[in-house]
């Protein structure tokens, strides 16, 4: 079943003497339990391409399903869409200094409603997953650079979105790090049932997701 359906994207952006074109008419699809990468050149659109699944910005032209639904540009629609259908994962982990491990899981609960005591269960079941057990009451200038997105993987699925997004998830971590934080990612991907898509210039993150894109010239192609 699809779970994201995109059809005929396009996204310029404004420069001297007239517009970028990045994408140009890109459509896309990830099913329901699915992983798919997404490989290019520096500056070939991936994350605006990650943006625009993610309703952080807004196309052009061209429309997004969600379980053969389309995301329409209200702000309770948009809203609805960042807080339940997706998850994000960026580059840097973006966690609240003050909050500890635990408390910056809750925090895309908080933003809906007081956690309950499930909400702190499912948070240390996350952080579990993470084998983060024993950092749950750390903050995040008292973890390590692997730790602290290991954390922001874990928040990125605590709403129990349909689908996470994930920008160069370890472009900051050493290959060691890196690694074994794909191979937690994945694992609960796997037990979540979630959709994964993952924007990455590492072609062994690349291979481990069913499909493999790349976006170069506006366009993508499938690679494997």
């Amino acid at each position: 079943m699809l779970l994201l359906d995109a059809k005929g994207l396009v996204k310029s952006f404004p420069k001297a003497g007239g517009n970028l074109d990045v994408l140009r008419g890109v459509d896309f699809q990830c099913g329901s339990g699915e992983a798919v990468a997404v490989i290019g050149p520096s500056g070939a659109g991936k994350s605006t391409l990650l943006n625009l699944l993610g309703a952080l910005d807004w196309p052009d032209a061209g429309i997004i399903h969600h379980d053969g639904r389309p995301l329409r540009r209200q702000r309770r629609e948009m809203t609805h869409w960042r807080r339940h259908v997706v998850g994000f994962v960026f580059q840097y982990h973006f966690l609240l200094p003050d909050f500890t491990a635990r408390e910056n899981l809750l925090v895309p609960v908080r933003v809906v409603k007081e956690p309950s005591r499930a909400d702190w269960q499912r948070a240390d079941d996350l952080l579990a997953a993470m084998e983060l057990t024993d950092r749950a009451d750390h903050r995040p200038g008292e973890l390590s650079g692997g730790e602290q997105q290991r954390v922001a993987v874990a928040r990125a699925f605590m709403n129990r979105p349909r689908v996470v997004l994930a920008d160069e998830p370890f472009g900051n971590l050493d290959r060691t790090k890196g690694s074994r934080l794909s191979d937690l990612l994945f694992a609960l991907r796997d037990r979540e049932q979630s959709g994964l898509v993952i924007v990455t210039h590492d072609p062994d993150l690349a291979r481990r997701a069913d499909r493999v894109l790349e976006l170069t010239d506006g366009q993508l192609r499938r690679v494997t």
